[in-house]
């Protein structure tokens, strides 16, 4: 008689990655896309940034072969704020601009996002209308997009000013946010091309929303404006965070102070003193996006599913 196989197949174990936990897996996954970022900033901010810093406490000449360095200590800083007559209005003009030109991006980018999130016939068509000048806003094109804007603040404005002017003063309005509100309609190609980025992550986050939510809110007689502002604000509110965080970083970097330090640095060969005037303006441009991340984190809602 033939003998009966009577082993029993023991199962196969599961990998370390089968074993985690959804939300262990979601991290694991989050921190793999992070790779290449933390590459990029370690070795390509992280490095310079501390070298900046290093180097703002010396007199730097440059000789054959490399720098000779003198230690100064805080001289460069004293001088940057106290003797060099530009930087300081620099930094007070970018904190202006900053102040002035993220509100409005964060309202134009939520605003189109709004728009082309809607339901209606050609949806993909005004999509790519708004993407496209983002998307090609480099080189040429950009300083072309540039230029139409400038001589669109001319007399052959596309937009009526004086007719604006008439409303906004017969409206009351001051004649401060008068002039921004403007410049802005006259610079409207540099602001949607700004607010490319936002608008992208905007609509992403509109997306994510469920509709059953705005299926009770109809149910239960809100008002357009109680839908937004107890459904739609909440649910994007990280999504405004994100926005804010990124229209602050581009609003310093594109700041006019950089072609000072540039001009310090690299023109006038002062080494020592372009690196103190890159680390006190790393500095407040970190201090604004911490104070202003602190104040509006207090009023993000988070969504768990």
């Amino acid at each position: 008689m033939k003998k009966e196989n009577t082993e029993i197949a023991t199962p196969k174990k599961k990998s370390m990655y089968a074993r985690l936990s959804y939300p262990k897996k979601r991290a694991l996954w989050g921190f793999i896309f992070l790779i290449p970022w933390l590459i990029g900033a370690i070795f390509f901010f992280l490095a310079p940034l501390i070298k900046t810093f290093y180097y703002s406490f010396f007199e730097m000449e440059l000789k054959l072969g490399g720098f000779n360095y003198t230690h100064i200590g805080f001289d460069n800083f004293v001088n940057a704020l106290t003797v060099n007559p530009d930087f300081n209005s620099y930094i007070l003009d970018a904190l202006k601009n900053f102040a002035v030109n993220v509100p409005i991006q964060i309202f134009v980018s939520l605003f189109v996002a709004m728009l082309l999130n809607g339901e209606y016939k050609g949806r993909g068509f005004f999509r790519v209308i708004f993407f496209i000048p983002i998307i090609l806003a480099t080189g040429i094109t950009d300083v072309e997009l540039k230029t139409f804007s400038m001589q669109s603040q001319g007399s052959q404005s596309f937009v009526n000013i004086d007719f604006l002017i008439s409303i906004f003063t017969n409206s009351g309005i001051p004649a401060s946010a008068m002039s921004t509100i403007i410049q802005t309609v006259q610079n409207i190609f540099g602001v949607i091309t700004k607010a490319g980025v936002q608008m992208i992550i905007f609509l992403a986050g509109l997306q994510s929303i469920s509709p059953q939510l705005y299926e009770v809110a109809k149910m239960e007689g809100c008002t357009k404006f109680e839908v937004f502002c107890k459904i739609t604000l909440p649910m994007i509110s990280p999504m405004i965070l994100v926005c804010m965080v990124y229209s602050i970083a581009d609003s310093f970097a594109g700041a006019d102070i950089t072609k000072l330090i540039n001009q310090t640095t690299f023109t006038n060969s002062k080494y020592g003193l372009g690196a103190s005037m890159s680390a006190l303006y790393f500095i407040v441009t970190v201090g604004v996006t911490l104070i202003c991340t602190a104040i509006v984190s207090k009023v993000v809602f988070y969504y768990d599913n």
